[in-house]
């Protein structure tokens, strides 16, 4: 495998549009979930679960655990938000050790739309609590003066999640064709239970981030609202 494989490139082209091998490797990831959410969805026990389901569950509860202990309250509207994006940066991390596949997170691009989600989330998590008025003044706080270095964090913390995720992948990535480039025999089974670990903990490290973003948005109320 040559270095070069490990970074995006164009398959093919639609109306004038290059159509990068990332994109596709995207839409993998999305149908897959949304597949398994409507397979999962007639399949769901209440006496006797199968293991599948507990598995689902456990990740459930633990979204719903690490909300409470960051936010410092049940905010159960966030829970299939943020469960989705782990599952979802997850499963985008692994794909590139299944063979014929590559992490469509090695990608700037995708990993900058996934920071803009983030991003948006906190927008509209905070204006749903507060009101428009109220959240942008919260911008402000706590003077009128700080509304241009409040944006312009807004704005820096999410190009540094982005650049987070995609050079710690791409980074992963390229570590692991040069090993095995150089040991081909010895280097494929540790690097890829330690690229099994890695991608798991950027994704909770990204779904943690946003959590700690859009609570910051929220506010503590108490009144809530979601």
């Amino acid at each position: 495998m040559a270095i070069e494989e490990l970074f995006p490139k164009i398959l093919f082209y639609i109306g004038g549009v290059g159509i990068r091998d990332t994109v596709l490797h995207t839409w993998v990831v999305v149908i897959f979930l949304a597949g398994f959410a409507v397979w999962a969805s007639r399949g769901l026990r209440i006496w006797q679960p199968q293991t599948w389901q507990l598995a689902v569950e456990y990740l459930v509860e633990y979204v719903e655990s690490l909300v409470a202990n960051m936010a410092g309250r049940d905010l159960p509207i966030l829970v299939p938000y943020l469960t989705t994006m782990i599952a979802f940066i997850a499963i985008a991390n692994l794909l590139g050790l299944l063979p014929g596949f590559m992490a469509p997170t090695r990608d700037l691009n995708t990993t900058a739309a996934l920071s803009l989600i983030s991003l948006a989330s906190c927008q509209y998590f905070g204006i749903r609590q507060k009101g428009l008025w109220r959240h942008v003044r919260a911008l402000a706080e706590p003077v009128a003066l700080m509304l241009p270095l409040n944006l312009l964090s807004e704005l820096s913390r999410t190009v540094s999640m982005a650049l987070r995720l995609f050079g710690n992948v791409l980074a992963g990535e390229v570590i692991t064709g040069v090993m095995f480039l150089l040991v081909p025999i010895l280097a494929p089974l540790p690097l890829a239970l330690l690229g099994m670990i890695t991608g798991v903990l950027q994704a909770l490290v990204f779904t943690v981030l946003t959590l700690v973003f859009v609570a910051d948005a929220i506010g503590e109320e108490e009144e809530e609202t979601i």
